[in-house]
């Protein structure tokens, strides 16, 4: 029976949430399974149950299975739970490797990455989805030279793949946004994506704001919502519509399942405007997801100038005509400014095919879990020599 178990486990949240990383996490396995049927199983606990939670990973470990753990997830919201499980379970057991996938490292608040210290010290590699990020990592003293070196950097494929977008619900949704009388919009901004803090949600209504007072009757399209554990956070955020005199200009979706309608939706705008606090970088699926469409794009640069060097799909987004990059510190004068520069552009502006991103991350994620296995038999070689 034990030929028949997966070789990797995949720990992550169950929750019912908005959650990209997770998101990320089925897609990986299943891109996986593709070239390597069974090789790799999802396993969901929550920290509400520590003790489940660590004996989960102690016996995948004891089977000796790689754990794979992805950081920081959604679903998981403020718990310390997740940063300690590994460290638990690698106390209960040599057998098996650790891997953690950290999506974000750079950016990480302080007390965020304290909590993840313990499984720090116990994960046998790292895979990173963003050189940004891995270069960040290159900095800490938690972690050998050896280890930091070896870590690769795995672009992250699309979460949403649309096979197909049905033109006739596009041209509704474009009637529905749009509205009509003195509420119809000229021009319809579109974002994509969880709000939370790094991702600005107050700087769209202030591009709103902006845009309106040079004249330009602008709607904010949002397909997304708050995070879970916040609840307070979009109670403010319509407060601010409100504050702001463009709540009537507001059309907020909240998160849509269905990736048909979701893409149909976002086709709707005109321009979409993603304000990363980080840059713009390889790691946001929400801006993988919205480059399929040839709709303008406004965004942040990025913090590094290769960091689109592994993704040439999305290089060729970010440098087509249609979309224009301002600072991170922009004022949201500046992103209007950037909204109706790229607009300007629309009949240039490219969607790109990202399908081929995930063959190439299950390959590289086959790679990498395969020197695992490797590092391992050399180590228990030198511990029975030793002996």
């Amino acid at each position: 029976m034990q030929s028949l178990l997966p070789s990797i486990v995949i720990f992550g949240s169950a929750r019912p949430v908005t959650c990209a990383v997770m998101d990320y996490a089925y897609r990986l396995a299943g891109a996986v399974n593709a070239l390597r049927p069974g090789f790799v199983a999802i396993r969901t606990i929550e920290p509400e149950r520590p003790t489940a939670f660590v004996g989960a990973i102690a016996e995948a470990l004891r089977q000796d299975r790689i754990v794979h753990l992805q950081l920081p997830i959604e679903g998981w919201g403020n718990s310390v739970v997740p940063g300690s499980v590994l460290m638990a379970a690698r106390l209960m057991t040599r057998k098996g490797r650790i891997a953690i996938t950290l999506h974000e490292w750079a950016s990480l608040n302080r007390l965020r990455y304290l909590s993840m210290v313990p499984d720090i010290l116990a994960c046998d590699g790292f895979v990173f989805v963003s050189p940004q990020q891995r270069e960040g990592f290159q900095k800490t003293p938690l972690v050998g030279e050896a280890k930091k070196r070896a870590a690769p950097v795995i672009p992250i494929g699309p979460n949403i793949m649309p096979a197909r977008i049905d033109p006739e619900r596009v041209a509704m949704e474009r009637v529905k946004v749009r509205g009509s009388g003195v509420g119809e919009a000229e021009i319809v901004i579109g974002y994509f994506g969880v709000l939370y803090a790094s991702k600005r949600p107050d700087v769209l209504l202030r591009t709103i704001q902006a845009l309106h007072q040079r004249g330009v009757k602008a709607r904010l399209l949002i397909c997304g919502d708050f995070l879970w554990d916040k609840p307070r956070d979009r109670d403010a955020f319509l407060a601010l519509a409100s504050e702001l005199g463009v709540a009537d200009w507001l059309d907020f979706r909240g998160r849509i399942d269905d990736e048909g309608e979701l893409m149909a939706t976002l086709s709707a705008a005109d321009v979409f405007l993603l304000p990363f606090t980080d840059g713009i970088s390889t790691r946001r699926g929400s801006f993988q997801a919205v480059s399929q469409l040839p709709i303008p794009l406004v965004s942040t640069e990025p913090e590094r100038q290769d960091e689109f060097a592994l993704a040439p799909a999305l290089k060729a987004k970010i440098d087509n005509p249609a979309t224009v990059l301002c600072p991170v510190d922009a004022a949201p004068e500046r992103f209007a400014e950037a909204v109706l520069a790229a607009h300007a552009r629309k009949a240039e502006a490219i969607g790109i095919d990202l399908t081929r991103l995930w063959d190439e991350a299950a390959l590289a994620h086959l790679t990498f879990y395969d020197g695992l296995k490797a590092h391992a038999r050399e180590a228990g070689r030198g511990i029975s020599a030793a002996r």
